[in-house]
């Protein structure tokens, strides 16, 4: 990590890490058909969630409203636009293909980001009730509504979405 971090940036990016990390060792633990194995890995995920979640808050001084969350939310996911662009451009130069690839879905997931209801427009309030979403497990790509017949950036059938529910 770069010595310029405070040791609670640093506690926060090293437990955000570690818990995606382990989210994944737990799937493939359950893949396996260790789930002795992959329900140790998934406890150790979630508290390094609570730990991350905990810096986290700390370093932003506090929660703010919705209405500053979401457009934190907007803010951020245009930097991940960019940021997602320049990595694609890097990586095409390094001639690192599946890297160029996966960056690429990257960006072209984040757009869907973008225009979720209450980043880009009308506030969520105003999306109605009976607003949903569904997530492709493989790429990121937000789908509003019922799962796609497939997903319009990776091209993975419906059974690879999972709906977001509060």
């Amino acid at each position: 990590m770069p010595s310029d971090m405070t040791p609670l940036t640093q506690a926060f990016v090293h437990q955000s890490l570690a818990a995606a990390k382990n989210r994944v060792r737990a799937s493939k633990a359950t893949q396996d058909g260790q789930p002795d194995a992959a329900l140790t890995l998934r406890a150790l995920a979630e508290a390094q969630e609570v730990h991350a979640k905990k810096a986290l808050t700390f370093l932003r001084g506090r929660i703010g409203t919705s209405a500053e969350n979401l457009a934190l939310a907007l803010q951020e996911a245009r930097e991940m636009a960019v940021y997602a662009l320049g990595w694609t451009l890097q990586s095409e130069a390094d001639t690192d293909r599946a890297a160029g690839s996966l960056l690429t879905q990257m960006a072209r997931a984040v757009q869907s980001h973008l225009a979720l209801p209450g980043l880009a427009h009308k506030a969520p309030d105003q999306a109605g009730a009976d607003m949903r979403y569904h997530v492709c497990v493989i790429c990121g790509h937000v789908h509003m509504g019922d799962a796609p017949g497939r997903c319009p950036v990776c091209h993975a059938v419906p059974e690879k979405f999972s709906e977001v529910t509060v």
